[in-house]
């Protein structure tokens, strides 16, 4: 509010007559004088009554009234015969700063201001009406472009294509970063993803709702597709965090800090992935909580003072093959194009280096755990 601020302070340097704003709710937003605890109460009355406005003993009370909805109501201390005067010529001048807003109110202008906190309620229900916006189920996706290359392209891309529909939002966040708010109804209608019956989707769908696991799905689905359009069509490389979703629009800041979280901990914990959802965080949202000196701590517990953090590629290489088969070694060998003894040497050389054996199940979780605290410290 400190354009607010400034007009009350300016104003003050002129007439020498204190003024206090209060919202549409009767909070302070400016003041130049101080404020006596028995006037906001003076405030919740004036603001129910029909009256724009009135004087009561030593202040002055006036509604700001734009677009025929109460946007602010301004006290004038009653200093000076010319307190009155003075006080509706600032309302004028507030309601034309209102008024200029509206005029130059974009979807794009109000989406970044609201994600960010940056409207009242009063303003955000103006802008709403203004833009003949109305409620639905949205989810956010926060695209992270390699850095600087968030250009027009990208941005024009993004609104063309998938943007396209009333209720759909995006804006440029900074030089690398995009956010599109979507009408989740739009996604599931367009992105149907083919059922695959897998024991682990088998077990998600008894456990979730079948329109829960449909939603998710084709959330994921849309996701990648950003991710594989902007890299075919403008050529950058790009990583998607996404949210659950909101049904309202006092909500869409906290699907916006979803998305940024998902993102912020894919970055620690998945870096190999290109799209990650904030309701599947699993452990990485567990850990990215901790302290750093219990982190540490741990990491002393479990490496003693030989902590691994200097790994070579090609260990690095062989341990993620060898967690993602199940620490299966004959078919981790095979998709390494290894003999089974080398890589049982190469596991063994890996046990005198850290103390852990990670062909044991204690062991290896122990080491993933202790690997993914790790790139918390780092991080």
């Amino acid at each position: 509010m400190k354009k607010f601020q400034t007009i009350l302070k300016e104003t003050l340097e002129i007439s020498r007559i204190p003024m206090i704003l209060y919202d549409a709710e009767g909070t302070c937003i400016a003041t130049t004088a101080n404020i006596d605890e028995a006037l906001n109460s003076s405030v919740q009355e004036f603001i129910a009554s029909d009256v724009e406005n009135q004087s009561m003993g030593t202040f002055h009370y006036f509604k700001v009234v734009c677009s025929d909805t109460l946007s602010y109501v301004l006290i004038v201390m009653n200093y000076t015969p010319d307190a009155f005067t003075i006080g509706r010529l600032t309302v004028c001048h507030l309601r034309h700063l209102l008024e200029s807003q509206e005029e130059s109110v974009t979807k794009s202008g109000f989406i970044r201001n609201l994600i960010h906190n940056s409207l009242t309620p009063t303003e955000t229900e103006r802008q709403i009406k203004k833009l003949k916006l109305s409620p639905v189920t949205w989810a956010a996706f926060l695209i992270e472009c390699e850095e600087e290359y968030a250009d027009s392209s990208a941005y024009q891309m993004l609104e063309h294509a998938f943007a396209e529909h009333k209720m759909d939002f995006c804006c440029k966040l900074s030089e690398n970063q995009l956010l599109l708010i979507k009408d989740v109804s739009n996604i599931t209608k367009e992105f149907k993803p083919n059922t695959v019956k897998t024991k682990k989707a088998q077990r998600r769908k008894e456990t979730e709702p079948a329109d829960a696991v449909q939603l998710y799905s084709s959330l994921n689905l849309f996701a990648q597709t950003l991710v594989d359009m902007l890299r075919a069509e403008v050529l950058i490389q790009t990583r998607v965090g996404y949210s659950t979703t909101a049904d309202s629009f006092s909500e869409l800041p906290r699907i916006y800090q979803e998305a940024a979280t998902a993102l912020r901990i894919r970055q620690t914990f998945f870096a190999e992935r290109d799209t990650i959802a904030y309701n599947k965080l699993g452990i990485g949202r567990l850990i990215s909580e901790l302290p750093i000196d219990l982190c540490k701590a741990f990491l002393a517990e479990v490496f003693g003072s030989h902590i691994p953090t200097d790994l070579d590629e090609e260990t690095q290489n062989t341990i993620q093959k060898f967690y993602e088969n199940n620490l299966n070694i004959s078919e981790t060998a095979r998709q390494l194009f290894l003999h089974r003894n080398t890589l049982v040497y190469r596991l063994e050389r890996l046990e005198k280096m850290l103390g852990l054996d990670i062909r044991k199940f204690e062991d290896a979780m122990t080491f993933k755990l202790a690997m993914m605290v790790l790139a918390h410290v780092q991080g």
